[in-house]
Parts: structure tokens; C-alpha cells; sequence
């Protein structure tokens, strides 16, 4: 056996002696998984799809991480107690759900993220349509939006519409052959039973999921009310007879703002109306002359009536005008 000389023997011994209780040593580093409960999970949609970029968090630890690619996330060395994990992402309904976590133990979670609703374009015009009875014209609002959900169109439960300062709301009903949502909010209904009492108030509209989730709310007001009437020049009257090609002529509308005409030409029958024989637009405010076919006009009688309409879908309409074609 070899001995060593004295000062290199107790060199030796100390450095054993350090060696020895960094071994013995606690493992107090925070993120050993056998200082605490651990959770590794995944965020998905209710398609099951990954959702990355997913805030995990447990307040009460002050910790938190995100999700990746794959929806994955993982928290080490949390308390070895009962908590209360936090999942949120941009777009998606929050989840809550508690945990008991126990020391030196991976509890394994999925969370199902609920996809809010969301509007794709949401409008009020208003409209003010002359009449020959009653005598004053007919004055309404169309209220008109298309909605969808992340997890489908399907998902989407109702939309409703709200005007705060008038203390009113209702939900609007689903229209499949415009695949749009839509009420007509005429005068009469609305407090103060006036067009003009929308004018200046904020309109909300709310869309709700079948899970009660509520989408950002959408604002629209009031752009214009075109109270001013076109007027027809010919055919007008009710004694006026059509037999050749025919110039159909209205006035001039020039109230500053663009304006595009829109006129039809409907065949009574029975001593109502029967069907739209010709319509025609035109976007340039100073034409005010529109050539009919006679061919398009078998011998009988006949009504047309010309709208305006600006650039946000506000229109007036003139009253019906009666003429006889032969």
C-alpha cells in the first residue's frame, strides 16, 4: 500500500468530505419534478385541432407558459396542492378547472377551447317609401348582419340588437336565402315612433354561441335619412297609355350626395300587383331618362315607381304611378 505524505492525505480527505454533502444535498432547484406536482396537456378546439400560442397559467403560483405547434404545454415543479389552472387564447372562450397536484407526480390535462362568434359585416339603412295610402310615406330601418362561429356556422345561437339610449332590443330572425341575419325596425315601433329618434344613437349588435359565449359586440349609426321623394314625369297621372318604346322620366335628384336610381315596372292583375315585367339602374345621378322595350309590356295595365339609393343603402321611393300599355 502506497501512504501518501501527511499534507497530501489531508488534501485528500477534505476534498471527500465536500464531495460527500454536495451529494447528501436537498434538491431544491424549482423545476425538479420531484419538488412538486407537474402538468403536461395539450389546447385544442373543440375540432380537435392545436391552438398555439394558448396562455397556460396558474395565478396562484405565479407561473405560466404557452402552448406550441402542437397545442402541447408543460409546468414543472408546481405546488403540491390544490390549484386552479387558467387557459385562455385570442378568439377562444377562457377555461378554469382545479387540480389537485401531488409531489413527484405529471398530471395529464386536454382542454377543449370554445370558439367565440364573430360578425362578417353588419349594416342600418333607413328607407322612407311614398304611398298613396295612407297618405304619409313608410318609414323603416333595415337591420341586416352575417354571422359565424370558429368551431361553425352552425354553432351560432342568436343575434340580437340593441339600442341602449332608447331602451330597446330584439332578436333578429335568420333569412337562408340571403344567409344573413335581418329585421325591419319600422317607425311606429321605435320610442317616439320616429325614424329621426335613431339618429345619433348607438346600435349593438350581439351574437351569442349554443354555449352562451358572446362575441365582440358590433356598432352601427345612423348615416343619412333621405326624406326628399323622387318624383316620376311620364308615365304619371294614371291616364298616361304606353303603345311604342317608351321614355320612362323622373326628376332630377341633387341633394349634393351621389345617388343611384333604381326603378320597376309591375303588371296588375286581379287589381294587384302580379310580377316585375322590367327594372332597371342606373349610377348616374344626371340621367334621368330610361328607353322600355314596348315588346317587354303585353296590352294591360301596369304601375312602376323609381327609388334612390346613396352609397350606404339609404333610399327614398316615389309612389306607385298607374299607366295602360296596348
Amino acid at each position: 500500500m502506497v501512504s501518501l505524505p501527511a499534507p497530501f492525505a489531508r488534501l485528500l480527505a477534505a476534498v471527500v468530505l465536500v464531495l460527500a454533502c454536495s451529494w447528501n444535498a436537498p434538491h431544491d432547484n424549482p423545476l425538479d419534478p420531484s419538488v412538486g406536482g407537474s402538468i403536461e396537456g395539450r389546447v385544442l378546439t373543440r375540432r380537435a385541432t392545436p391552438i398555439a400560442g394558448a396562455l397556460v397559467s396558474i395565478p396562484q403560483a405565479g407561473r405560466f407558459c404557452s402552448s406550441d405547434s402542437a397545442g402541447g404545454f408543460f409546468l414543472l415543479g408546481l405546488p403540491a396542492e390544490s390549484v386552479k389552472l387558467v387557459v385562455s387564447a385570442e378568439d377562444y372562450a377562457p377555461e378554469t378547472s382545479g387540480l389537485s397536484l401531488a409531489k413527484g407526480r405529471i398530471d395529464s390535462v386536454v382542454y377543449y377551447l370554445n370558439g367565440l362568434p364573430y360578425f362578417e359585416g353588419c349594416s342600418l339603412t333607413t328607407h322612407v317609401y311614398d304611398r298613396s295610402w295612407p297618405p304619409e310615406p313608410l318609414r323603416f330601418a333595415r337591420l341586416s348582419c352575417a354571422a359565424s362561429d370558429l368551431d361553425g356556422a352552425p354553432d351560432v345561437e342568436s343575434v340580437w340588437v340593441e339600442i341602449p339610449d332608447l331602451g330597446c332590443s330584439s332578436r333578429l330572425g335568420f333569412d337562408p336565402n340571403r344567409g344573413r341575419y335581418a329585421q325591419t325596425l319600422y317607425a311606429g315601433s321605435i320610442p317616439g315612433q320616429s325614424l329621426d329618434s335613431l339618429v345619433g344613437k348607438g346600435v349593438f349588435f350581439r351574437v351569442l354561441d349554443k354555449e352562451g359565449a358572446e362575441g365582440d359586440q358590433e356598432e352601427v349609426r345612423v348615416s343619412r335619412i333621405i326624406s326628399d321623394l323622387p318624383v316620376q314625369l311620364f308615365p304619371a297621372g294614371g291616364l298616361d297609355t304606353v303603345a311604342t318604346d317608351t321614355n320612362f322620366v323622373w326628376n332630377r335628384f341633387d341633394l349634393g350626395y351621389w345617388v343611384t336610381y333604381y326603378a320597376e315596372v309591375v303588371r296588375i292583375e286581379g287589381g294587384g300587383p302580379s310580377s316585375v315585367v322590367a327594372s332597371f339602374e342606373i349610377d348616374r345621378p344626371e340621367d334621368t331618362t330610361f328607353r322600355l322595350n314596348h315588346s317587354l309590356l303585353a296590352p294591360g295595365d301596369y304601375y312602376w315607381t323609381v327609388e334612390v339609393l346613396d352609397a350606404f343603402g339609404n333610399s327614398s321611393r316615389a309612389s306607385e304611378e298607374l299607366f295602360h300599355a296596348r
